[in-house]
């Protein structure tokens, strides 16, 4: 009975499995594989070592010379702690889990050389360095010598990358490990050998460890199995992807387990300020008869659109794509309709029948051109600034993580793009797409994608994970136009040196070391000026009687000692925030925090004979720390209350002291 149950099962699970390797098969038939054959020269070899030098000497020039900002405080006192008792522990007892590695090499690091700023950059200096190395090994797998060494100068020298090898935090130790996981990758496609998945796996754990946005990676793990159509090599990578993701979901519901809870009065600053859906409400009924009816005739034209589309499995496809990004648009989240609207428009003109198309296609676009502009005429009649506008109407998720990746380099981010742009026209007319369009999908767009559903205007280095496949994918890109151009020309050997010059000139656009030079030039204004405000503070013999408030907490209670309270806006302040024997505190110092106006107000009426410094910070001075401050904070800082004592090195850190309340002359009777 057994066996003539197997016999049964057999011919499905091999309907399944031929299901399946036809469907991988046909997925591989859609690129085509760029590997270079041409093999690196003794000159190339002695151009990356002058490469690597220069990028060792931009990374350690004035190391030590900023004071600690940004976050570096954190790890600095982590480390100290590690010195002292082995454990990461900051001044309110928290442990510290972020980072751990690059902890406790910034702790052997002040070990050997002593506490300063340069011994806790030095680790970061160093893996800076390894990262230029390691690009250089993964871009073997699309570029040929000279191209590949002009990726790894444009590594050395991207003022981005210099700053974050110049900065003890984990960011360039997780983009290391990026690189290393790409080398592991590309290796494993070229011999199969499943150590190299192992170490690929290994090397992004060891980056999610450091930062969990190295899990944004993951896909990169399908890579090999795509391109050469091997089900079992495509099996191995989805399991290796699904072991990375639950490394990351371990990791991180460990390092969240170590954060306190903010207050009942705070948790309630964390609801979300994205800009969502608009609701477009308020207006004449006319516009939602006119929108539904334009609505309506679109999707009718979309149908009409999908018939032209043969087989059968490709027209529904299509016409399901067209009708989602109908859906999208009109509920106003139009980069989610147009997501949609590209992925159907691909699979339209890409399984085209005999009938031509671009006529309906023509009229869905002017269809749904009508809705947009209906939504665009209704959102510019809002109160509020273009900005806000247009995330309104582009709806979640963010499309300023795309705007913030290519900030890395803006020729690389163009050019990327427009390989992207490429790939897909060629995917719609039946072409086979180079490679590298897979790394960028799978690298870059992707990742930053769903990154856009955590936060609405992200900073620029939560999308750095993307970096090393953004500058891989542009790259490869060039190389493919200028070997075009070049076969187009005729041009023959005797145009090598214009050839090198190209990637020279490519090289100098991408990494703009103009900016590196500046920097480098610089008289550290750029920089907060924690240390010396800090410094001066110590010149004023506080005593146990005086009060002392600083704007950022973690740097003056490492470079101080401790403070008396954090002088901080409740808007940005509650997400650091516990409740510890009914005070309101930091979790990182234990300090106590004041963060409205009245507090701050009460504290001045409260301690009149006292004497009451304010430490100012020059952290987020873009709107003049007024946003940080909050409107009351900021008034009062800035009215006749305050005396300013000092001003930093950056032109912006200050330090006041409070003046003593103007006494009220008693009124003469008469």
């Amino acid at each position: 009975m057994s066996d003539a149950a197997t016999r049964a099962a057999t011919p499905v699970t091999t309907l399944i499995n031929t299901a399946i390797a036809d469907l991988v098969r046909a997925l591989a038939c859609l690129f085509r594989r760029t590997m270079p054959a041409t093999q690196e020269t003794v000159l190339h070899w002695i151009l990356l070592a002058v490469v690597l030098c220069i990028g060792t000497v931009v990374r350690f020039w004035n190391l030590g010379g900023p004071g600690l900002h940004g976050d570096e405080e954190t790890m600095a006192m982590a480390a100290m702690h590690i010195v002292r008792d082995g454990w990461p522990i900051l001044p309110s007892g928290m442990f510290y889990p972020r980072g751990l590695s690059e902890l406790y090499l910034m702790a052997a690091s002040a070990q050997i050389f002593g506490e300063s700023e340069w011994a806790f950059r030095l680790p970061s200096a160093l893996a800076g360095v390894a990262m230029i190395y390691l690009s250089y090994v993964a871009g073997r797998r699309f570029l040929r010598p000279q191209w590949n060494i002009a990726l790894a100068a444009t590594v050395a020298l991207l003022p981005q990358l210099i700053e974050y090898s110049q900065t003890a935090r984990m960011y360039i130790f997780m983009l290391a490990c990026i690189a290393g996981a790409l080398v592991c990758i590309f290796a494993w496609e070229r011999s199969g050998r499943i150590g190299w998945l192992i170490g690929a796996v290994l090397a992004l754990i060891f980056g999610i460890e450091l930062h969990a946005l190295a899990v944004t990676c993951a896909l990169l793990l399908l890579m090999p199995g795509l391109l050469q159509g091997d089900q079992r090599k495509l099996a191995y990578g989805v399991a290796a992807v699904a072991v990375t993701m639950i490394a990351y979901l371990v990791i991180d519901t460990w390092v969240n387990s170590n954060y306190p809870v903010p207050p009942p009065e705070y948790a309630a600053q964390a609801a979300s300020q994205m800009p969502g859906g608009a609701p477009l409400k308020h207006h004449p009924f006319v516009f939602d008869i006119a929108i539904w009816i334009a609505g309506a005739v679109t999707a009718f034209l979309a149908v009409l659109l999908g018939q032209r589309v043969r087989p059968r499995l490709p027209t529904i496809c299509a016409t399901a794509l067209l009708l989602a990004c109908l859906i999208a648009q009109l509920a106003v989240y139009y980069h989610i309709a147009a997501l949609f609207g590209l992925a159907g428009s691909v699979v339209a003109f890409r399984y085209r029948g005999a009938a031509p198309i671009a006529r309906r296609y023509g009229r869905f676009l002017l269809g749904s051109a009508a809705i947009a502009l209906v939504h665009v005429g209704l959102i510019t009649a809002w109160p509020g600034s273009m900005i806000k506008l247009v995330g309104a109407i582009v709806g979640q998720p963010s499309v300023w993580p795309y705007v913030r990746v290519m900030q890395f380099s803006v020729a690389a981010g163009v050019l990327v793009f427009i390989a992207t742009a490429w790939g897909l026209y060629g995917l719609a007319h039946r072409r086979r797409v180079p490679d590298y369009w897979l790394l960028a999908m799978l690298g870059v767009w992707i990742p930053v994608f769903f990154l856009g559903f955590f936060m609405w205007d992200i900073p620029t280095r939560y999308t750095a994970a993307s970096l090393v496949p953004l500058l891989l994918c542009a790259f490869a890109f060039a190389q493919r136009c200028t070997d075009g151009l070049w076969a187009r020309l005729r041009l023959g050997p005797a145009s090598q040196p214009i050839q090198h010059a190209a990637v020279l000139a490519l090289a100098l656009i991408a990494a703009n070391p103009s900016a590196t030079v500046a920097s480098m030039t610089s008289d550290g204004s750029e920089f907060p000026d924690h240390r010396g405000a800090a410094r001066f503070v110590r010149t004023l013999n506080i005593t146990p009687d005086d009060i002392v408030l600083a704007e950022d907490v973690l740097q003056q209670t490492y470079y101080l000692g401790r403070v008396d309270y954090w002088l901080i806006g409740r808007k940005h302040a509650w997400r650091y925030m516990q409740l510890v024997d009914g005070r309101i505190q930091d979790f990182y110092t234990a300090t106590a925090v004041i963060d409205t106006g009245d507090q701050f107000r009460e504290l001045l009426d409260a301690n009149p004979r006292r004497r009451i410094f304010v430490i100012g910070s020059g952290e987020n001075t873009r709107d003049g720390r007024r946003e940080m401050r909050g409107k009351e904070i900021n008034e009062m800082l800035r009215s006749d209350r305050f005396e300013p004592l000092f001003v930093g090195s950056d032109n912006f850190t200050t330090v006041w002291l409070a003046k003593p309340p103007v006494k009220s002359r008693p009124v003469a009777a008469h």
